[in-house]
């Protein structure tokens, strides 16, 4: 066992492996000799893995269940977002000289999958894997714009709305005409919301199936990124730039202009 490691997570670990080698059902038998465990150790084990979608009955045994191959797919999803977006996301790092980043929406929060710096000084606290609310970003709204109502409000009640900055939107009737407001022209501000001195526009990426994938975001200093220009030059860019990356995903909805 390795150092450091917990005895369970090792257990279940091992359980896992086994029903992904294994390519058919197995028994808690079977799995007491693959893994060395007693019968009554596994049964526990699988009985709480199956509670939790993570393995389920079939067979007369176990298979690997649906939430491991919800969690492979989102996986992968991320994967493949990061490979198409990341030339973008260069482009757009090229033309605005301003920091750009590729996020996801998981279990209601902004989790950042790629980035690239602005060539200037300033440097994002932002990093790859970094996790942020979603109310208060830009990134975060877009995707939220783009979710059903009712799900962007369970979200919101589920994770709170704290307060960052003295600009942070902290109710969700406020909110949510910021999120009809979004999704009406296509991209968020994050005007100073999440972090002081700070200012990020935002557009959401959508899949073959048009549901949320991700988003893009240009972030930079207030001084760089004026409300007018976040309204008038980059909001635009950064729409287009998610239209890109969603037609490249599969996505077919109508195309508009960084003009428009």
């Amino acid at each position: 066992m390795p150092q450091g490691s917990v005895q369970s997570v090792d257990r279940v670990i091992g359980l896992l492996d086994a029903l992904g080698q294994a390519g058919r059902p197995l028994n808690v038998r079977e799995l007491s000799t693959q893994v060395h465990l007693p019968r009554p150790t596994i049964y526990r084990l699988m009985q709480t893995l199956a509670s939790h979608g993570l393995v389920s009955p079939a067979g007369g045994g176990f298979v690997l269940g649906p939430r491991i191959l919800s969690l492979a797919a989102q996986r992968l999803e991320q994967i493949e977002l990061r490979a198409v977006g990341h030339g973008r996301l260069r482009e757009l790092r090229d033309q605005t000289a301003e920091t750009v980043h590729l996020a996801v929406l998981e279990q209601g929060h902004v989790v950042y999958i790629d980035k690239i710096e602005s060539p200037g000084p300033l440097r994002m606290a932002s990093a790859v894997g970094k996790i942020m609310p979603a109310h208060c970003t830009a990134l975060g709204k877009a995707m939220l714009a783009c979710l059903p109502a009712d799900t962007a409000r369970r979200i919101l009640h589920a994770y709170g709305m704290p307060r960052r900055t003295a600009n942070t939107i902290t109710d969700v009737p406020r909110l949510t005409e910021e999120l009809n407001a979004i999704r009406a022209r296509g991209f968020a501000i994050d005007n100073v919301e999440n972090e002081d001195g700070i200012r990020c526009v935002a557009a959401a990426i959508l899949d073959h199936g048009g549901q949320v994938a991700g988003a893009v975001s240009l972030s930079g200093a207030i001084s760089s990124i004026t409300l007018d220009r976040a309204r008038r030059d980059l909001g635009p860019r950064v729409r287009a730039a998610a239209q890109q990356i969603s037609r490249a995903l599969g996505w077919t909805g109508p195309r508009v202009s960084e003009e428009a």
